[in-house]
């Protein structure tokens, strides 16, 4: 072996040793990947054992009577890593009515959890963004979504909003409100969702913030009136359909048109007049779900609009205004408008399918 050494070069003998760590360092690496893969998967079995184990009494879990069941489970809880536990008592409360999930909160509270999260909460938002996940499905254990609504972070925010909407504390999301609307159009319509599931609907403390001068928060407020049906609300949705910005106009008029309530007939009629086209092709939707036949000759002076959209969009709401709307189409089609000629042979396809 010595006289094999001796037989190499200095240059060799360099290469030889860079190769051997090499190699060396190839084979720790492997040792180190698989150790951290065992410990991976064993933080997995033990994740779902303990998930097994509660989720076999969960039901009695729930019920909070049994108090030897409690202390065991928490012994469980405390001997699983902060994270895996962390994640399991949350998928678990995900299945159960918020309502029902104390004796889940209750492990949450007493295994040192809430300080686990408290300290994340503090650190990057992603982390904070888990912290709301955990706070929706167990009831907020440690009351930080009051806290959390009002982040830096814009995608923070609006999750904490829509956490507080769905644990029925709508009007205290409120306050972040004129904040998310301002953080563009995907925003504004997860809250609108977000309100318009919300019990109880905050309608009075959403028809005085109706009253801004933001338009944003003003167009996000016409449409969650739309999405939950508040006709309480029928006089401020109203009042947007004159509203000075043009997209507050058109929620407005989407919302009356959900809402269905046939008092608001005259003023979408007089918003066909708009100066937008934008504002007339939503109108004449309104105007035929609200008044059917009766606003059909109103609608049909659209056929022949400026805008090629309101034309058409014209003609289809037509279709749905009985028969003065459909009479109206075959005298427009009989003058050549090709619109009217379509909503005609859309009708007579619908009605032939049906």
């Amino acid at each position: 072996m010595s006289e094999w050494f001796g037989r190499l070069s200095f240059g060799e003998f360099v290469v030889l040793i860079i190769v051997v760590f090499e190699i060396a360092i190839i084979v720790a690496t492997l040792l180190l990947l698989l150790v951290m893969r065992r410990r991976a998967i064993s933080r997995e079995e033990s994740h779902e054992r303990a998930r097994k184990e509660i989720a076999d009494e969960l039901a009695n879990i729930l019920d909070a009577n049994d108090e030897g069941l409690h202390q065991r489970m928490l012994r469980l809880i405390r001997g699983l890593p902060a994270d895996i536990a962390r994640r399991l008592l949350t998928e678990l409360a995900e299945y159960v009515p918020v309502e029902s999930v104390g004796g889940l909160r209750r492990l949450y509270l007493e295994s040192g959890l809430a300080e686990a999260a408290r300290a994340s909460a503090l650190k990057r938002p992603w982390e904070r963004l888990r912290v709301i996940r955990e706070s929706r499905a167990l009831n907020d254990p440690v009351d930080q979504l009051a806290e959390l609504i009002k982040d830096d972070s814009p995608e923070v925010r609006l999750a904490a909003f829509e956490a507080l909407c769905g644990l029925g504390r709508s009007e205290e999301a409120l306050v972040a409100l004129r904040l998310i609307a301002e953080d563009g159009r995907l925003s504004r319509l997860r809250v609108v969702e977000a309100l318009a599931i919300a019990e109880p609907f905050p309608v009075e403390a959403l028809r005085d913030l109706a009253k801004t001068d933001r338009a944003e928060l003003r167009e996000v407020i016409m449409g969650a009136f739309g999405r939950a049906h508040a006709r309480e609300a029928l006089d401020t949705l109203i009042e947007g359909v004159t509203d000075e910005d043009v997209e507050v106009r058109i929620q407005a008029l989407r919302s009356l048109d959900e809402i269905g309530d046939p008092a608001a007939l005259p003023a979408c009629l007089s918003a066909l007049n708009d100066e937008f086209w934008e504002v007339r092709s939503a109108a004449v939707r309104t105007c035929a779900s609200l008044g059917g036949e009766g606003a059909a000759e109103a609608i049909a002076k659209l056929l022949d609009d400026d805008a090629e959209w309101v034309r058409h969009n014209g003609a289809l709401a037509l279709s749905r205004c009985g028969a003065q709307g459909l009479a109206a189409l075959r005298a427009a089609a009989a003058r050549g408008n090709s619109n009217a000629s379509s909503a005609l042979a859309e009708h007579r396809l619908s009605a032939e399918g049906s």
